[in-house]
């Protein structure tokens, strides 16, 4: 059977151009077309082909002629007639001739790639069964989604018994401003799945499998990941905490007589990074420089050691942020978020310490919005 419409193709092929143009299509050129038609790389390839045979075309659910092979292929042939009907409307043709004779009644699809039906067609017409398999992920937003996302990043990977189409993409919703703002965008990636069944293009219904996650780019870094403020002695000094861990240096207290301190003498090492020592407004030139006697005091109020933090793990970066911080509140700004973090940071660490109190316990719930045990 495979032999028979094999022939049955290319000779259509050939036939139908003669009945257009007065050059020839050769015979073999025709063959190598029909091939690529399918899938194969070469009609010596579709012929060998023992284990998805096309004889089972009938039996299909999908079939998806390969364009692009076809387009590859005419590039290799010497003495292809110059008028030769486009791949595409070629295609076209074998499709339609392959319905009529009864041997094909798939759901045929023919497009100038897969890559680009898949994302302008297929999975557009898919949405709702996107929507369906992300309505987990999209209840952690507080964000309405209502069209269908732009599928720029589409791959196709042969992997034998199976072709799989890998789609991902970002999926923006719209804000809904009765909720408070915990994001509006979801990563998503979709894999669509066709099990061969005749050929290399033939396939039984495609299998959809969908995972999505809410995009937190929109939250600051330091209030997604727990980072702590800029420390005491870095914004005396006019750096970043990141240059301030580049420096070393030796510390003398300058205390009274009756051990009040007064303040702080630093010394930098010599080796110390020149472009950040030069940062440094006041650095003396033997590197010396005075700060204020609180400079290593933690930047949050009752914290007794510096060391001390909490952790949440085995969480995301996101429900981590929210576990902190309880997002944002309605009509809150980022400042106001931003000083409610530090009071939930100083009262985790008195819990952490051991030092909490009944109404430590009752502010931080009032302070994370809800009622639950700390």
């Amino acid at each position: 059977m495979s032999t028979d419409l094999s022939k049955l193709c290319a000779d259509f092929l050939r036939n139908n151009h003669a009945s257009q143009s007065t050059e020839k299509l050769k015979a073999s050129h025709a063959r190598e077309l029909v091939a690529a038609f399918f899938g194969y790389k070469s009609h010596a390839a579709l012929m060998s082909e023992k284990t998805y045979p096309l004889d089972q075309l009938e039996e299909v659910d999908i079939f998806i002629p390969d364009v692009p092979l076809m387009n590859d292929r005419r590039t290799k042939f010497n003495g292809l007639p110059n008028d030769l009907t486009q791949s595409i409307d070629l295609a076209k043709f074998l499709a339609e001739k392959l319905a009529d004779e009864g041997l094909c009644a798939a759901n045929v699809w023919i497009y100038d790639t897969l890559e680009s039906y898949m994302a302008e067609v297929f999975l557009p017409d898919c949405q709702t069964l996107i929507d369906d398999q992300l309505s987990g992920a999209m209840a952690e937003t507080n964000a309405g989604f209502f069209d269908s996302p732009y599928y720029e990043n589409v791959q196709i990977e042969d992997r034998g018994d199976e072709l799989v189409v890998i789609a991902k993409t970002k999926y923006k919703g719209e804000p809904l401003e009765d909720k408070p703002f915990c994001g509006d965008t979801l990563d998503m990636v979709v894999q669509v799945t066709f099990p061969r069944m005749a050929g290399k293009r033939g396939f039984h219904e495609f299998e959809l499998e969908v995972g999505g996650s809410v995009n937190d780019d929109w939250a600051d870094p330091e209030l997604r990941y727990g980072i702590r403020s800029q420390s005491r002695l870095a914004m005396e000094l006019g750096l970043t905490n990141e240059d301030l861990d580049s420096l070393e240096w030796d510390t003398q207290e300058n205390r009274s007589n009756d051990g009040m301190l007064y303040d702080h003498v630093l010394t930098f090492n010599e080796n110390c990074p020149p472009e950040i020592l030069d940062k440094i407004e006041g650095l003396s030139d033997n590197l010396t420089i005075r700060v204020s006697a609180n400079a290593f005091d933690s930047p949050f109020p009752d914290e007794t050691d510096e060391s001390m933090h909490y952790e949440i793990p085995n969480i995301r970066p996101k429900d981590q942020w929210l576990e902190m911080t309880g997002g944002f509140q309605i009509g809150e700004s980022t400042e106001q978020l931003k000083t409610r973090q530090d009071e939930i940071h100083v009262i985790r660490n008195r819990i952490a310490e051991g030092k909490s109190t009944v109404n430590d316990i009752e502010r931080l719930s009032y302070l994370l919005g809800n009622d639950q045990d700390y």
